[in-house]
């Protein structure tokens, strides 16, 4: 019955916040364009995605830790690469590391208002079904890093069916090489919980995050070594998460039976 109960409030929630208070955001936006520039628009628009981000997680009473923050330097642009596990990464990795453009599934571009935000940032729709549509995101890909902005992307291309960390495919990393990118290794634990397949209920639970240090593109000789290591970095930071939360919740067991 909770998970009923959470599914219900998820979606109401969500659907009010989306789409009814983010049409009030994109008209705000609208008018501090005019008055304020581009900049402030934009600004106000992206605070406004973060804190959904952050939200989306509250509505689900899904509590979040996340470790490293201390490497996101303000003003730094990153190529964003966490492993993915479900639809609930996008908004995690919104919400505490920030808006950017991201590569989205096609599914996505026909939900109303998510759309919306998706195209804001500057993102782009991906049918994985189209293997010629592969070439065309990558040259927006090349672009949208070129002009200087952070670009998030799953490179294992497709959710984890169990969680594990699949192998990063080494294209994108090309282009953090190409112009001097940084790549930013997240490790994400949870969200595969959070939404089941096959079944129509969420599933609330406890979500975790480590964002690690950056990786300086220029200190290796390929992308296929870029993309080992950033690979390699993100399953030891997910192995590291599981057992964190083995460990806490031995701790709430203990203090039960202490009780």
């Amino acid at each position: 019955m909770k998970k009923v109960l959470v599914t219900i409030w998820f979606l109401i929630a969500a659907s009010l916040y989306i789409v009814g208070y983010g049409s009030l955001v994109l008209l705000l936006s609208l008018f501090l364009r005019i008055f304020k520039g581009r900049e402030k628009a934009k600004s106000f628009v992206f605070k406004q995605i973060k804190i959904f981000g952050k939200n989306a997680f509250k509505w689900m009473f899904c509590p979040v830790k996340v470790f490293g923050q201390e490497n996101l330097k303000e003003n730094e642009n990153y190529l964003v690469v966490p492993n993915h596990q479900s639809m609930m990464d996008i908004p995690l990795v919104l919400g505490y590391i920030g808006p950017m453009p991201m590569i989205a599934k096609k599914e996505l571009s026909k939900v109303p208002g998510v759309n919306w935000f998706v195209k804001y940032m500057g993102g782009l729709f991906l049918d994985r079904k189209n293997p010629a549509q592969g070439a065309f995101v990558i040259r927006q890909m090349d672009r949208i890093l070129a002009r200087g902005n952070s670009l998030l992307v799953f490179p294992e291309g497709t959710r984890s069916k169990d969680g594990t960390v699949g192998k990063f495919k080494p294209a994108v990393f090309k282009l953090a090489i190409r112009h001097k990118v940084k790549v930013l290794p997240v490790s994400i634990w949870g969200t595969i919980f959070l939404v089941p397949k096959k079944s129509l209920f969420l599933n609330p639970g406890p979500v975790s995050m480590i964002i690690h240090p950056p990786l300086d593109p220029t200190q290796f000789s390929n992308e296929e070594e870029l993309a080992l290591k950033a690979e390699e970095i993100v399953r030891a930071g997910v192995e590291k998460l599981k057992m964190l939360e083995v460990g806490e919740n031995e701790k709430s067991m203990d203090k039960g039976f202490g009780s």
